[in-house]
C-alpha cells in the first residue's frame, strides 16, 4: 500500500510569500518522483486532519510574519501523534535566532552576538566597543534578511529598501546586533547541507558587488564547492548538539571572522532552501532519505 507525504506550505493570509514558493514546492516533488509515497501539500496554519506517514515542514515558509501561531500549529501536530521531520520541538525551537545562544554555551562558535529586548542608544554603543562601527541589526525571528541591515553611526548603509529606495531603519523589538563579518563580500557564505545526518553536498554563496545578502533573491553568486574542513567540523558540532539522528534535514550556515575561523551564522532547520539543483546527486539522497524516514521511522514520534 503506496504511503503519504505531506509538505507544509505558506499561510495564504501572508501574500507576500506567494511569489516564488510554488516553484520550491515543485522542485521538491520532482526530487521525490518515484518514492513510494503520494505527496500532498496544505498550508501550515490549518489544521492537519488526514493521517499522513511523514508530515514535513519544508516549504513553511511565512512563519516568522506569524512565530506564535506557527509554534502552536508544530504543538498541535505533536500534541495528536503526528510524525513530522523535523521534529515540532526542535523546529519551534528554531524559529528564534536566539537558539544560537544554546549553541554558544554547548561550545559551538558563532559570530559574535549581542541579544536585547528592544535596541536603544546604548546596546549600539556598547555593540561598537565590543564589535566595532560597522554592525548587522536583525530581529530575532526572521528569514530571508527580512528587516536586517547593516549599521555604522547613525545610519544604515545596506539593507532592504522600501518603495522609495529608503533603507528600513533599526528593527522594533527583540533583536541582535553582530560585526559586520568583512569575509562576507570578499569569500561568501558557506551553506552545508545534511540529508539523515549525512553530509550532503555544499554551496558557497557570493553576494554581489555593494550588497551583503547572500540569498539568490537578491542576486548573489552561488556555486557548489567542497566544505573546508574546518567548515565541516563546525557544521558537525552544531548537528551533534540537536542529535543529528534527529534531522531529515538541516542546512548549516557560516562565514569566517577576521581570524579565519569560521563561525556558526544560522542553523536552518524548519524551511532552508536545499540548493538541490547545484548538485546532481542531491535530489537522489535527498530522496532517499525521505524514504528512509518514511519506512524507518525517527525517534521523536513513532
Amino acid at each position: 500500500m503506496s504511503k503519504s507525504l505531506l509538505i507544509l506550505t505558506p499561510n495564504p493570509d501572508h501574500p507576500s510569500h506567494h511569489g516564488r514558493w510554488p516553484y520550491v514546492l515543485d522542485a521538491y516533488r520532482e526530487a521525490l518522483a518515484g518514492i513510494d509515497a503520494e505527496v500532498f501539500d496544505q498550508p501550515w496554519s490549518e489544521p492537519v486532519t488526514q493521517d499522513y506517514d511523514l508530515i514535513v515542514p519544508l516549504v513553511a515558509w511565512g512563519y516568522h510574519n506569524d512565530p506564535d501561531g506557527f509554534r502552536a500549529a508544530m504543538a498541535r501536530l505533536a500534541e495528536d501523534k503526528r510524525r513530522v521531520f523535523n521534529p515540532p520541538e526542535i523546529v519551534a525551537w528554531n524559529v528564534d535566532k536566539r537558539y544560537l545562544r544554546d549553541l554558544a554555551e554547548a561550545g559551538v562558535r558563532i559570530i559574535p552576538t549581542l541579544f536585547v529586548e528592544q535596541l536603544t542608544e546604548d546596546d549600539l554603543a556598547r555593540a561598537r566597543a565590543d564589535f566595532g562601527d560597522a554592525l548587522v541589526l536583525k530581529p530575532v525571528v526572521s528569514a530571508g534578511a527580512k528587516n536586517t541591515v547593516v549599521w555604522r553611526g547613525d545610519a544604515a548603509l545596506a539593507g532592504e529598501a522600501d518603495v522609495e529606495g529608503k533603507i528600513a531603519g533599526p528593527p522594533e523589538g527583540p533583536a541582535m546586533i553582530q560585526p559586520f563579518m568583512e569575509s562576507i563580500q570578499t569569500e561568501g557564505e558557506w551553506s552545508l547541507l545534511y540529508f539523515a545526518g549525512a553530509f550532503s553536498h555544499a554551496v558557497l554563496k557570493t553576494p554581489k558587488s555593494g550588497d551583503f545578502r547572500s540569498q539568490p533573491d537578491y542576486d548573489a553568486r552561488l556555486q557548489l564547492k567542497w566544505p573546508p574542513a574546518e567548515a565541516s567540523d563546525l557544521a558537525e558540532a552544531a548537528l551533534d548538539f540537536i542529535g543529528r539522528d534527529r534531522l531529515l534535514y538541516a542546512r548549516v550556515d557560516m562565514v569566517r571572522d577576521a581570524e579565519g575561523r569560521f563561525c556558526l551564522m544560522e542553523l536552518e532547520l524548519i524551511e532552508p532552501d536545499l540548493y538541490l539543483t547545484y548538485d546532481l546527486e542531491a535530489s537522489m539522497r535527498f530522496k532517499d532519505a525521505v524514504e528512509l524516514a518514511m519506512h524507518v521511522g525517527c525517534k521523536c514520534h513513532a
